[in-house]
């Protein structure tokens, strides 16, 4: 190899990289990009449905026959269409002032996954304790399923401990002597 051909071939192997970096993405590699970012679209829309308190886009955008499966194994159906907040999400009818944070948003495939924190004035019950305005955030992690444009399955794990302590409740561990 002579010192004038090595130049040329560096060359050569720069202008082929530069093409490689500079073309389109394969036709089938842009419909799933696209699908991805319309799935991930969809469920910042029930996002901001959820903060909202907006009936008419939840009812819309979860398709009320799609489970929902629970951090403890259960399975239920989303259900709907609902006439009020607390039926269709009872969390969002226990914060008030609320806000909703999407702190990290994935998608793959029809599946999205959705790390999120809620805020907000708490008022409900809870274990038959009632609570009245108590400040809390809780984060939640969910997988979504979406299919045209809809949340057809979703599994959900908040952070419940968090809030129980944040609510003054104690975790304490089984008498040990029963």
């Amino acid at each position: 190899m002579t010192n004038e051909s090595l130049p040329r071939k560096l060359v050569i192997a720069l202008v082929f990289a530069s093409l490689l970096l500079t073309m389109p993405p394969a036709q089938g590699q842009q419909s799933a990009t696209k699908q991805a970012e319309a799935n991930k679209a969809a469920v910042r829309r029930a996002f901001q449905a959820l903060e909202g308190g907006d009936l008419k886009t939840l009812n819309e955008i979860f398709d009320p026959k799609g489970p929902i499966h629970t951090s403890r194994g259960k399975i239920f159906l989303q259900g709907g269409p609902f006439a009020d907040l607390k039926s269709s999400c009872p969390m969002c009818a226990s914060l008030s002032n609320r806000k909703i944070t999407i702190d990290l948003l994935l998608s793959d495939g029809d599946l999205v996954a959705v790390r999120s924190t809620w805020s907000g004035k708490y008022s409900g019950t809870v274990r038959g304790i009632a609570v009245a305005g108590k400040d809390v955030s809780i984060v939640y992690t969910n997988i979504y399923r979406v299919a045209d444009g809809k949340i057809v399955e979703n599994w959900y794990q908040p952070d419940s401990l968090s809030l129980a302590e944040q609510l003054g409740m104690k975790l304490t561990p089984a008498d040990a002597s029963k």
